[in-house]
């Protein structure tokens, strides 16, 4: 049996910026990230006193150190206002977080982790674990201990979970039981600009209803788990408006 894959701790974009912001010479800090929790950008407003590539590198260790959170210096951009009087006129409103208030209209699909485990010869498991409104929800699948096989048992143990989610959305609600069906059209693993991305179709079946979801992501960490994030990047948005 495998080992289960190391969870990543499950942080918000208001602790980030708060961290960020207690940074010397940080005036205001902004930062988006994907749905799968992945920061996308980051963006500072500094004063003089610290030079920028050194606030970027303040950013860099101090959100490795307390929220274990490994940036791209690449994401970051700085812009500096000669003193704090003018860079604290120009600072924008404070910014929402990627795990938000329970709201469903802003909450988001999170990707806690996952683990592969060896059922018999040739056979394993994917079983992977999201939060959706403050909840975690697990979805398992089967396949055969080939590569194409993994990434789609990764993908489908996404969209199971996803579908757990949305069970108990309309439970709690008392919504008229609409079965939401997500079925996984394929996962592909294809190069462009010298890097690799999992691409992830699925189509979403709520009654008479069907709308084709697609999503990419860049493999970074390993191929399941890229095929995983594009699987929640596909459904997220969808998820989000039917609520």
């Amino acid at each position: 049996m495998t080992a289960p894959q190391e969870e990543r701790p499950v942080w918000s974009i208001q602790e980030a910026e708060k961290l960020i912001l207690s940074l010397k010479g940080v005036v205001s800090a902004r930062v988006i990230a994907r749905p799968g929790g992945e920061v996308e950008e980051i963006h500072l407003l500094t004063t003089e006193e610290v030079k920028p590539k050194q606030a970027v590198r303040n950013v860099e260790s101090a959100l490795l150190a307390h929220l274990d959170l490994d940036v791209d210096h690449r994401v970051i951009s700085v812009a500096q206002a000669k003193d704090r009087q003018v860079a604290e006129a120009s600072a924008p409103e404070p910014t929402v977080h990627i795990v938000p208030d329970p709201t469903p209209a802003q909450s988001r699909l999170l990707f806690c982790g996952h683990a592969v485990d060896t059922e018999r010869s040739h056979q394993v498991r994917h079983r992977v674990e999201i939060e959706w409104h403050g909840e975690r929800f697990t979805g398992e699948s089967s396949a055969a201990d080939l590569p194409r096989a993994k990434l789609e048992a990764g993908g489908g143990a996404t969209l199971k979970a996803v579908e757990a989610a949305l069970a108990k959305d309309d439970e709690s609600e008392a919504k008229p039981g609409t079965l939401v069906t997500l079925a996984l059209d394929g996962v592909k693993i294809v190069d462009a600009f010298d890097r690799k991305y999992a691409l992830v179709a699925v189509h979403a079946i709520s009654g008479r209803d069907i709308t084709a979801l697609a999503g990419a992501t860049l493999v970074e960490e390993s191929t399941d788990r890229a095929a995983i994030l594009a699987a929640l990047q596909a459904t997220d948005r969808w998820v989000r408006g039917r609520v």
